[in-house]
């Protein structure tokens, strides 16, 4: 079995890690002092601090994702969420998939080792990780490559590390590329002179009742313009003894598997490291990045082996990135960046498909470089121009799976005819495929007076399948700043170019997914119209919008005779609403009404299926509706949280559907949390923080949809004890 990449060259890896650090140590040679951007303040632990940044109107905070330059929430051209340090520490979230869970539109399918959220009433299928979003760190795509899946959990970033989370609900692909495909997830991480000397962070955690623990160190410090962060975290969750769902057709047709008993040695270990450090260099402004995610979890729900207490998924995924700012006048910008990219599986993944005599090891991977070059123009004060070029090339091994055999397998005659610990290659094992996309954009953002903003943009993607592809984006937005009211009309089109796995998977059995080399693109036009309102007196405000996307050449892997087959499955249309408000009962008592709605009404079979498919919401809630309360008790010290979250019925997936005999759906179910979080000055000048979180308090039950026959059952009451310590 080939090692690392199965073969790219590992001469051409070193050469990128010494480029790294020769870079880096010019850098730090050289820098003399910039000030971080995107965090310029320690983010506030005190109660009174946090109740001042909660009456700030969410419609006046600043946005910088949606249009690359910061503007007042009400008068940025898309529909955004921002999700604030203060918000994530108050509640005690953990992950990125904690805090996605209460923003209208998006929905998370967790299967315990991967997070598949999706959004606006559409789900990427079996193996999409959320593959139907942009995820970033710092502008920095960081999905894994050979699948376009995200990760969502414990291993992305430590969220001490966090700024900001902005969320933009609907196509970028006209100012981010190709995988924008239905939204774009920014996260934002904290400035180094923020956080000024280190932040220590301990977890307890109790999943139903049995221990975990997670340890993670923030370090940070400023020198002059020289700016600098590190940061990394490393957990051990246990989640054993859950048992596979009644609802899965799986057990229909095997009963065996109920006598398998509940998950064994359910254990997750994700790891992460993120680092940054920047400082003036060669006129302008140079930041260096890193960030390495280990998702690493044992795989008892997963559809090949089920309950099997053998299969560890674990993945690695690199990026680092070398970035250019520099302002040539007022009015005159320039950026550019090259990057490098890898992801694999660790050595230590193994999947158990139930064979006693061997396990399964995918051999798989990618390595990978891009380049972008960006200038923003002001030519006037009215209008702001931003035009740019980006080029990605990847070298995947493509997808396969190898046997690893675990005992000696005897001939015939007695023989040894493979011995324990040898690997044989699986079908089409080390072929190679390299993948391309080049793409330039422009954007114009004009401000007609302080009352009315329009943006249009549009931007080429060629890639070296699929050729020329076109993105646009169009907006007016009516947001006076002494008016309560703002309103938005947008419109925004999208492609997403299949992945590596999706084209080119071997399946590691029967029942399980293939590639499928002739799939085309998925594209996506969506409009909107939104709108916003502060109450009066500060009391509030409440924002709402309305959606149609069209979807055409869906891509999901599909039930096609014994495998699941990655096809262009439908082209449909997915009409819906989302509402968010925030109402101040009292200065201290805060409540937030959020919810979502959509609903495909009309869908329409690729040409590979035929006719019309049935009009369902696969693998979606047509219906959300979240609540969270905050009380502050500043002479504590302390804030209180509570969510109740009504989700509704999710219908099967289609590869269940076909083993039961028809579609099912899943009850709708309420999930609860609450959370106390605790600051104090117990240190001189340093201070300590305590949050305990419940999840999903009454311990009610719900299932997951799930693929190839089972159905996912959800982790139950979850506690996490977080303590912070600033030194």
């Amino acid at each position: 079995m080939d090692g690392g990449l199965g073969g790219v060259s590992t001469a051409r890896t070193g050469g990128w890690r010494r480029l790294i650090v020769v870079a880096l140590a010019l850098d730090a040679a050289t820098a003399r002092a910039q000030q971080c951007v995107g965090a310029a303040a320690q983010p506030p632990a005190s109660v009174e601090a946090l109740q001042e940044l909660d009456l700030e109107s969410l419609l006046d905070i600043e946005i910088y994702s949606s249009t690359k330059s910061s503007q007042r929430g009400a008068q940025t051209p898309a529909v955004v969420t921002v999700v604030t340090a203060e918000e994530i520490q108050a509640r005690g979230y953990t992950t990125l998939a904690d805090v996605l869970r209460v923003v209208p539109g998006f929905y998370d399918a967790y299967d315990l080792v991967s997070h598949n959220v999706g959004i606006r009433g559409v789900n990427g299928g079996p193996r999409a990780g959320g593959n139907v979003l942009k995820l970033m760190i710092d502008n920095q795509p960081v999905d894994f490559r050979p699948t376009t899946e995200n990760f969502f959990g414990e291993e992305l970033v430590p969220l001490e590390a966090v700024e900001r989370v902005e969320i933009i609900r609907g196509p970028a692909s006209a100012l981010y590329g190709a995988n924008a495909f239905l939204g774009v997830v920014n996260v934002i991480t904290r400035c180094g002179r923020a956080v000024h000397g280190f932040q220590l962070t301990g977890h307890g955690v109790l999943v139903r009742g049995r221990p975990g623990a997670g340890v993670g160190l923030v370090a940070g410090a400023g020198l002059d313009e020289v700016d600098v962060l590190v940061a990394g975290k490393a957990w051990g969750l246990d989640r054993s003894g859950l048992a596979l769902p009644t609802t899965s057709p799986l057990l229909e047709r095997s009963p065996g598997l109920a006598a398998r008993g509940p998950s064994q040695e359910d254990l997750s270990r994700p790891r992460t490291f993120l680092g940054k450090l920047s400082g003036p260099a060669l006129a302008g402004h140079v930041t260096l990045s890193a960030s390495i995610q280990n998702s690493d979890a044992v795989g008892e729900f997963q559809s090949f082996g089920v309950l099997t207490h053998g299969t560890r998924v674990s993945l690695i995924n690199q990026n680092f990135r070398i970035g250019y700012d520099k302002s040539l006048s007022d009015d005159v910008g320039v950026s550019a960046s090259v990057h490098y990219l890898q992801g694999r599986p660790a050595p230590e993944e193994r999947l158990n498909a139930g064979r006693v005599d061997y396990v399964l090891v995918r051999s798989m991977g990618v390595e990978g470089w891009g380049a972008s070059a960006e200038a923003r123009l002001s030519p006037t004060r009215q209008l702001a121009l931003t035009v740019g070029a980006d080029f990605l090339r990847e070298l995947h091994l493509l997808p396969t799976y190898d046997r690893l055999y675990v005992q000696d397998v005897r001939a015939l005659d007695g023989s040894v005819a493979i011995r324990a610990g040898e690997v044989v290659p699986g079908e089409a094992h080390g072929a190679r495929r390299s993948l391309e996309n080049a793409g330039v954009y422009g954007q114009a953002l004009m401000t007609f007076s302080d009352d009315i903003t329009a943006i249009g943009g549009v931007r080429v993607d060629y890639h070296s399948i699929y050729g020329a592809n076109l993105s646009a984006r169009t907006g007016l937005v009516y947001a006076p700043p002494d008016s309560p009211l703002s309103v938005k009309l947008l419109y925004g089109s999208s492609y997403k170019a299949p992945s590596a796995s999706q084209l080119y998977t071997q399946p590691l059995g029967v029942g399980d997914v293939r590639g499928n080399p002739d799939l085309r693109p998925q594209y996506a036009h969506t409009v909107e119209a939104a709108t916003g309102a502060s109450l009066p007196d500060g009391r509030g405000e409440i924002s709402a919008n309305l959606f149609a996307t069209n979807i055409s050449g869906r891509v999901e892997f599909r039930q096609s005779g014994l495998f699941q087959r990655a096809e262009n499955t439908v082209t449909e249309l997915v009409v819906g609403a989302e509402v968010a408000s925030r109402f101040i009962l009292t200065p201290s008592l805060h409540l937030r009404v959020l919810s979502g709605a959509a609903r495909t009404v009309w869908q329409r079979a690729g040409s590979e299926l035929g006719s019309l498919v049935p009009v369902t919401n696969q693998l979606f809630p047509p219906l959300q509706v979240h609540l969270i309360g905050d009380y502050l008790i500043p002479s504590a010290g302390l804030r209180l949280s509570a969510e109740a979250s009504y989700v509704g019925a999710r219908r099967s997936s289609q590869s269940n559907a076909v083993l039961k005999g028809g579609e099912y759906e899943l009850a709708p179910y309420l999930y609860t949390a609450g959370a106390i979080s605790w600051t104090r000055v117990l240190l001189p000048g340093r201070e300590t923080g305590v949050n305990l979180r419940l999840a999903n308090v009454f311990n009610r039950p719900w299932v997951d949809p799930g693929f190839g026959g089972i159905d996912v059952p959800a982790q139950g009451v979850t506690a996490v004890l977080t303590v912070n310590q600033a030194l």
